[in-house]
């Protein structure tokens, strides 16, 4: 969705290509990935998580930068027990980006 693309430095990505490279993982029930306000690249690319059992954020960046391209790698990854969903069950993006603080 066009809505949900994240602009960083000019380049648009599309979240879609990282959730699925994240969902690979087994540890990963669930991802949702947004953007957060940088000031120099507009936006930075953070992933929200939610694992059956603990989360190693270099390990997945790891295996993103394995399947993605560098800028597409998620700089920050947040543990949730749930994602947000209305009810017909999409994710609620909007909610997850209140969340986030935008970086100084």
């Amino acid at each position: 969705r066009a809505k949900d693309m994240i602009i960083r430095g000019g380049i648009n990505i599309y979240p879609d290509e990282i959730e699925a490279a994240l969902l690979q993982r087994a540890e990963i029930v669930d991802v949702a990935v947004v953007g957060r306000t940088h000031p120099d690249l507009g936006e930075e690319i953070v992933a929200f998580v939610v694992a059956n059992g603990a989360v190693d954020a270099e390990a997945l960046k790891a295996h993103c930068r394995t399947s993605l391209a560098a800028y597409k790698v998620p700089v920050d990854f947040i543990t949730i027990a749930a994602m947000p969903r209305n009810q017909s069950g999409k994710i609620l993006k909007n909610v997850l980006r209140a969340r986030l603080a935008p970086v100084p």
